[in-house]
């Protein structure tokens, strides 16, 4: 039997990197081909058994015939990149053989500010990718990721199986060859060290949905399996999205923390303490993308994992996002310093 062939997208991003590395350590049997736009330095001699397809995102042809050719497509690169995502749609759907793609998206979706203005404070809505999926399928497209999902999952049939992995907010480090960390806590830090203050919207009451990244990679490698099992006990389509959640955070709390760990670290002065930011001002810590500054310390996004753990028996066991938080910090503030030539 010829060997199975899988495409990935994203391979030197912060997620995406630890999906291949995990697939090259598990899975040395499958034909493994990456998009990548250039080759980072020790990529080749990291993955010498990987092909290399050099490309953008928004080469069509190319990303459209690497997906034709493969078994399982795995798209972990601009989850929101429309051109991308119809390329790969395209040459999965044109194929007269099964095939899979795996999607990463994320849980902007659902953050509350796209219905209510919970700015600061707590929202007791949690989305369950069980209970609420009908609701989730039929949100607007204005809803971040969402237009793109739901083409993913309205293309699902017979012949071509789709699946969703939605995580949250992710820490930890990733083990990939380029992007080692997320985007949450570096520009929290970033934000914070150019303001040269610790802070949260409002009352900081605001809850975020939290994963560590090695969770994130254990669920793409159990809808990997199932794939290769032709589909598997998995759930695709429509029904084939899953929420990867282990933990929420109270965002004050994690402010206060990250101002703690400043003061030890001495980057902060001894009598810093968080303060409470308007609307306004939390928009302006992040000029080129304020609204994304506000979704993440701002907004509630709570979301429960019903269908992995029931279909998958997925459990999250990765490090806790406190026991973390210290070396994602740390890192983070010499990224920053480093950006600056410090």
């Amino acid at each position: 039997m010829a060997a199975k062939k899988l495409f990935i997208t994203g391979a030197t991003g912060f997620i995406g990197g630890s999906v291949l590395e995990n697939i090259v350590k598990n899975h040395p049997e499958l034909q493994v081909s990456a998009l990548l736009r250039s080759t980072p330095e020790g990529f080749v001699e990291r993955y010498p058994s990987v092909s290399i397809i050099t490309g953008t995102f928004n080469h069509y042809p190319i990303i459209q015939d690497a997906a034709y050719d493969a078994d399982i497509v795995i798209h972990a690169g601009d989850i929101e990149h429309e051109v991308c995502a119809r390329a790969i749609i395209a040459g999965l759907t044109t194929k007269e053989t099964p095939g899979f793609l795996i999607h990463l998206s994320g849980t902007g979706s659902v953050y509350d500010r796209m219905r209510n203005r919970w700015e600061g404070l707590s929202n007791p809505k949690v989305w369950s990718d069980l209970d609420d999926i009908d609701e989730i399928y039929n949100l607007p497209d204005t809803a971040m990721q969402h237009s793109i999902d739901r083409l993913i999952q309205y293309v699902s049939n017979d012949l071509l199986k789709t699946a969703i992995i939605c995580p949250p907010d992710i820490y930890g480090q990733s083990h990939g060859i380029s992007n080692r960390t997320s985007l949450m806590i570096p520009l929290y830090v970033e934000g914070l060290l150019k303001g040269q203050e610790p802070f949260y919207l409002g009352r900081g009451e605001n809850l975020r949905a939290v994963v560590h990244i090695d969770d994130v990679v254990d669920l793409f490698a159990m809808l990997l399996q199932e794939a290769l099992d032709g589909g598997g006990i998995a759930e695709w389509g429509l029904q084939g999205f899953y929420f990867a959640s282990s933990d929420e955070v109270v965002w004050k709390d994690v402010a206060e923390a990250i101002t703690q760990l400043g003061r030890e670290q001495k980057w902060l002065p001894p009598d810093t303490q968080p303060v409470s930011y308007s609307a306004e001002q939390l928009r302006a810590v992040s000029p080129l993308s304020p609204d994304l500054a506000f979704s993440i310390y701002g907004s509630n996004s709570r979301v429960s994992s019903d269908r992995a753990r029931l279909l998958l028996n997925w459990r999250p066991n990765g490090p806790a996002f406190w026991t973390t938080l210290p070396r994602d910090v740390e890192d983070s503030v010499a990224r920053y310093r480093k950006k600056l030539g410090a």
